[in-house]
């Protein structure tokens, strides 16, 4: 038997094994593939607790206690208000921007301007795409509900799944040494300076960016939900949930969550007091976020300009929708390092340099 036939033969049979894992786990792939998240996003805190000398399986039950809790708390206290809010936003939402208009109109004559969006047309096909829109989002979340509860069996398999996870959980932090040392040990030895080059290099932008962007989108969602609360907007806590989760993909959250509470805010206008608070609340938090919350929380680790992450946005939400906006800027920094990497090689190569004189 030839040496190339034996790699094929290995390989093949490598990838034949993984691909039969991957169709057997079946639901349970979801869950795996959340304790992997979790695991490698709590492991620095983990290492940190076992420097203070707390032994591993205390620091990785505490760490899971303390998630675990969170979440629950979320679901308790938080998600019933969002999901009733949620329902009466949307249904209010063609009436919403229609009075929007008119008060914008309305403004706009008082000093000076004469803005007839009406006659435009504008009126009528901004509140035919808000019923539109109101009526896919009812519809398809009333089908999700459907789909998860349509019968018993599939219900007890979604919750037997979700305790698979901190299972999961407990095995992959417990081994995440062994894991990542058994995974090197399988790559082709004249591979592995480039290969673990390339990994230290991806797990330094996707640990500082996703750790840090995640605090980030959490923290602002809490600074602009009490702030529009505060300044007394309708669906004000809900908007500002929604526009600093939003945050994690650069302009799209700030954009939207402005739009949105003007819209609000217009909407509901008995004076100027709350759209300058909306605009306050806003210029206040951007400000913060620019010069405080990400640069002590994400710091340099992606090193985009802006152009680059507009066209990163672009690229990703072409191709895979909501979800390619999330993962585009860390993929966009990764292949950016990555390609530099492979310009600093391809200049040292003869064919660049050319003959010597």
């Amino acid at each position: 038997m030839t040496q190339s036939l034996k790699t094929f033969l290995v390989v093949g049979s490598a990838v034949i094994i993984i691909t039969i894992l991957l169709i057997g786990l079946g639901n349970a792939l979801l869950p795996l593939l959340i304790a992997f998240g979790l695991a490698y996003l709590s492991f620095p805190l983990i290492h940190g607790l076992e420097k203070r000398r707390i032994k591993r399986n205390y620091a990785v039950a505490g760490v899971f206690s303390l998630i675990a809790a969170v979440v629950t708390l979320i679901l308790l206290l938080i998600i019933p208000g969002l999901i009733k809010d949620t329902k009466l936003f949307f249904h209010e939402l063609p009436q919403t921007s229609a009075i929007a208009i008119e008060k914008l109109e309305h403004l706009s004559s008082k000093f000076g301007y004469d803005l007839d969006i009406s006659e435009e047309g504008l009126k009528d096909i901004l509140a035919e795409h808000a019923s539109a829109i109101s009526g896919d989002f009812l519809k398809s979340s009333s089908l999700f509900l459907r789909g998860i509860f349509s019968n018993v069996m599939s219900g007890l398999l979604m919750i037997l799944n979700l305790f698979l996870v901190p299972l999961f959980y407990f095995h992959l932090v417990n081994k995440y040494e062994a894991i990542s040392k058994e995974t090197q040990n399988l790559l082709p030895i004249p591979w592995r300076p480039k290969i673990n080059q390339y990994s230290q290099l991806i797990n330094t932008v996707l640990s500082g960016y996703i750790r840090g962007q995640i605090l980030v989108a959490l923290i602002l969602a809490c600074l602009y939900g009490i702030g529009f609360f505060i300044i007394g907007l309708r669906f004000g806590f809900l908007i500002g949930i929604g526009t600093g989760l939003l945050s994690i993909i650069p302009f799209v959250g700030s954009i939207l969550g402005f739009i949105v509470a003007i819209t609000v805010a217009l909407a509901n206008f008995t004076g100027l007091a709350t759209i300058m608070g909306v605009t306050i609340v806003f210029v206040v938090i951007q400000g913060l976020e620019g010069l405080v919350i990400t640069p002590k929380l994400v710091g340099d680790k992606v090193g985009l300009s802006d152009l680059t992450t507009m066209l990163a946005l672009i690229i990703g939400g072409n191709l895979l929708g909501f979800a390619g906006m999330i993962i585009a800027i860390p993929i966009a920094a990764i292949l950016k390092s990555i390609i530099l990497d492979l310009r600093r090689e391809y200049q040292a190569l003869k064919f660049y340099a050319g003959p010597s004189s």
